[in-house]
């Protein structure tokens, strides 16, 4: 029966004081059969210790007494398209629109705030002519397990594109946060230095986005694709 305790590392912040949505869903990601889900219930707490427990038909994550995320596996379809070049996405990020207004300076992935040696630095745009947005990942050392990416940072790599897609395209400027995600790795991740990363809005539910992201090898190969789904806040974060 599984019982295992996990403690999100502060330097894996998302929102304010809070895990990084995608990290946070990747962690629990091996515990799960392929196409796994995540639903993020409350914020969950940066440097506490979180008990991960088996459930009906999945886990769940508890702080306390509190569920703050529950998980089992769905079915996924490839909605991944054409990839940009290596090019083309790094000219993308270069009109990042978090660079000018962001409630999430400190986001491990997209922060702005953050040149520490944890920072992802994924700063997507949007991509002239196609309705993506579009990033490079430089993996770190702390990403790579040998010559492959640890599954929590391609599923962290993985949301924010999708996000800033949704708010971007969605026309939203409340700030969104992430609620559900489900994803596919195509097994262990093979490294390079340098990968591409877009994201696309698949449609809006009233509060709700919903959106979607891919991960590319240099040479546009697909490595990983998720399924989100944001919610807009009526306040932003400070």
């Amino acid at each position: 029966m599984l019982n295992q305790n996990i403690v999100i590392d502060p330097a894996f912040e998302g929102p304010p004081a809070s895990a990084h949505g995608g990290y946070a869903c990747g962690l629990l990601a091996p515990y799960l059969p392929p196409d796994a889900e995540i639903t993020l219930r409350k914020p969950l707490r940066l440097g506490v210790t979180l008990r991960l427990k088996r459930s009906d038909g999945g886990l769940q994550l508890h702080d306390g007494f509190a569920v703050v995320a529950e998980a089992g596996t769905t079915t996924l379809v490839n909605r991944a398209p054409e990839p940009p070049t290596v090019a083309e996405a790094s000219g993308a990020a270069a009109a990042f629109p978090g660079r000018t207004s962001s409630g999430f300076s400190r986001c491990v992935v997209c922060g702005t705030g953050r040149t520490d040696a944890d920072a992802f630095r994924v700063f997507p745009g949007p991509l002239p002519g196609r309705d993506l947005m579009a990033a490079v990942w430089r993996p770190n050392g702390g990403a790579l397990a040998g010559d492959t990416i640890k599954p929590e940072y391609a599923w962290a790599a993985l949301d924010c594109p999708a996000g800033w897609a949704a708010m971007w395209f969605g026309a939203r400027t409340e700030v969104a946060v992430l609620g559900r995600m489900a994803a596919w790795v195509s097994g262990p991740l093979a490294a390079y230095d340098t990968h591409i990363l877009v994201g696309w809005l698949e449609g809006v539910s009233g509060r709700k986005l919903h959106a979607g992201s891919a991960l590319y090898s240099p040479s546009g190969t697909l490595q990983a694709f998720s399924r989100q789904t944001w919610i807009t806040l009526t306040k932003e974060p400070r």
